[in-house]
């Protein structure tokens, strides 16, 4: 077959085929194009057949799609010609892809739709969207026909409209032919994914074409957001304790030196009985301001670790406002400020009302909020009080016309160690953890605080807790007036420090109890044995056996009798010991006589 070499110079693939012998003849273009060339009808036909995609079988004449040798889709034209009996020449020649017919060829789109990435394809001259990945419907939720009648942005989360818009504006503006940014979009049933979207314009045949591709950047957005939302309270905290740490020294050394210094003067001979009385009462409020810092330091611990439950027990609210109102006005006095006038206010006149709730944490968070009160106004006055409200709430307030609380301060004083103001001006002497102590004590109540404030106008917190109307409750604390007469009964205290004895002691003396002192464990043991024991007061922490093991023999001779835990040990999980161990209460050191008399109270009859 001579005329190959004529067809060689012909820019147009063709094969020239003996149809007796089948043999076949193929020039430098068809070999360059398809990456084979022929020697019979047979390797043809195999080879056409491996390339013609499926769903658009060859036709003679024929408008045909196929693989070349890239492995790419083209369009091809095929035609045949028989030129003698004997001969036929067939010519394949390649044109360019057409972009409207590719997308109805069903094994591109299978071929896109299988990628795990959203794709847009649209045709800009007639605004017509060609094609739509399987992937992106199924994420979004939209069908191709939603996608494809409305604009892009409408798929857009509203916060990120004006992102897109401004990208795609910058783009045609500097005429760059591709934009990529991050952005939002909602799905049909509302949920929110994260994108990043990439869109590219381009060119073909001479008309415009464009391609938006997303990937779905939803788990790498929140894993951001997480870290920098941690970084942030790492940051808050670090700040926040740096401060707390550079004024704890003041707040410790100032009431150490009251205590100190007063101390020292009480050993003077020549000081009067009213001087003696005023020196003690100093030293008694120092103490008590290093234990209600230590206090607060511990009981937020134990908050953010869940080791304390809230009571559901009677609440006699006009009590808890009338203890909440004499503890201010004292407070008045230490701090030289009875020109502020004080104010209760109570919903309820009847001394005897009463809700289930718990109390001590309620006269606890009423505390922290007028302390702040007084400690930041200096003129005018404190009001305070309740006001029932309804479905079973209750809403408490504090109101000042102290400093006012900026806006700026509101984000961090509820927050552990945060302060309003400069820290290290006297006004605002303090641990920065009264708010923060409130807030968590009304969180387990499961209330929520409220702050109304304007700088310079004073500021007003409110409390909302809700309450229960049973009448199945449990006193924790009876009053303790009147004359108690325990002399029928014995108290067996175990106790290593002789000064700690001592002061129960004289704590007691008034009920008249029968005392007996254990120094250990194992002397609380024997003592038990030898005795006919109503209550033990057990000391924790105690040389050769502690009182978590003695606790534990004694519950093993005698499981009624009452147990009341005396520890210094105030950290988490500290108090859940103890009960582990069969008592059946915890005081923590100090405890006040009225405290001690109170509890033993519960448990004698």
């Amino acid at each position: 077959m001579n005329s190959i070499s004529n067809i060689n110079y012909l820019p147009i693939p063709i094969v020239i085929i003996d149809l007796q012998s089948d043999e076949a003849l193929s020039n430098l273009a068809f070999n360059e194009a398809f990456g084979f060339s022929v020697a019979n009808l047979k390797a043809l036909n195999k080879r056409l057949a491996q390339a013609i995609v499926p769903e658009y079988p060859l036709e003679n004449n024929g408008y045909n799609t196929i693989n070349n040798q890239n492995n790419e889709f083209v369009s091809v034209i095929i035609a045949s010609n028989i030129t003698d009996h004997h001969k036929a020449i067939l010519s394949l020649q390649i044109i360019e892809p057409d972009f409207k017919f590719f997308f109805k060829n069903k094994s591109c789109v299978k071929l896109f739709s299988n990628i795990p990435l959203g794709i847009i394809i649209k045709h800009l001259d007639t605004d017509e969207t060609l094609f739509v990945s399987d992937y992106l419907i199924s994420k979004i939720e939209y069908s191709f026909e939603e996608i494809a009648k409305n604009p892009w942005r409408v798929f857009t989360y509203k916060e990120d409209i004006a992102l897109q818009e401004t990208m795609m504006n910058k783009k045609l503006k500097n005429g760059m032919n591709a934009v990529f940014f991050d952005k939002r979009i909602i799905s049909k049933s509302g949920k929110i994914f994260w994108f990043s979207e990439y869109i590219r314009t381009f060119e073909h045949l001479g008309e415009q074409y464009q391609i938006i591709a997303l990937r779905d950047v939803s788990n790498e957005k929140e894993i951001e957001t997480e870290l920098q939302r941690s970084k942030q309270i790492v940051e808050d905290a670090e700040r926040l304790k740096s401060a707390f740490l550079d004024n704890m020294p003041h707040e410790i050394r100032t009431p150490l030196h009251a205590i100190t210094g007063f101390t020292s003067l009480l050993a003077d001979p020549d000081l009067s009985n009213e001087e003696r009385i005023e020196y003690v009462k100093f030293i008694q409020d120092s103490s008590n301001d290093i234990l209600n810092l230590m206090d607060n330091i511990i009981e937020i611990a134990k908050l953010e670790t869940n080791q304390i439950k809230p009571k559901r027990e009677k609440c006699y609210v006009n009590s808890i406002i009338d203890k909440a109102y004499s503890d201010i006005v004292a407070k008045q006095n230490i701090l030289e400020k009875e020109h502020l006038e004080v104010k209760a206010f109570k919903d309820n006149p009847d001394p005897m009302f009463t809700v289930v709730s718990d109390p001590e944490r309620i006269h606890q968070i009423l505390s922290h909020l007028l302390n702040n009160a007084l400690k930041f106004t200096e003129i005018g006055s404190i009001e305070f009080g309740y006001q029932v409200a309804n479905n079973n709430q209750i809403d408490f307030f504090v109101k000042d016309t102290g400093i006012g609380i900026s806006p700026e301060e509101r984000k961090i004083i509820f927050k552990k160690f945060g302060k309003s103001g400069n820290i290290n001006t006297n006004k605002n002497r303090g641990s920065g953890l009264g708010l923060t102590l409130s807030k968590k004590l009304i969180e387990l109540l499961n209330g929520q605080i409220n702050l109304e404030s304007e700088k310079g106008k004073g500021s007003t917190f409110t409390f909302r807790i809700p309450i229960d109307n049973e009448q199945k409750i449990t006193i924790t604390r009876p009053s303790v007036s009147g004359d108690i007469n325990w002399k029928s009964k014995t108290i067996l205290i175990v106790e290593d420090t002789d000064s700690n004895y001592f002061f129960i002691e004289a704590f007691l003396e008034r009920t008249h109890a029968n005392l007996i002192w254990a120094h250990n464990g194992f002397e609380a043991i024997s003592m038990f044995n030898e005795n006919k024991v109503d209550l033990i007061l057990m000391d924790i922490m105690m040389p050769e056996m502690d009182g978590y093991e003695a606790t534990k023999q004694i519950r093993e001779i005698n499981s009624t009798v009452p147990i009341i835990a005396q520890t210094a040990l105030a950290l988490p999980d500290d108090e859940e010991k103890c009960y582990e161990s069969g008592c059946n209460y915890v005081l923590v050191k100090p405890i006040s006589s009225e405290d001690l008399i109170a509890t033993v109270k519960r448990f004698l009859p």
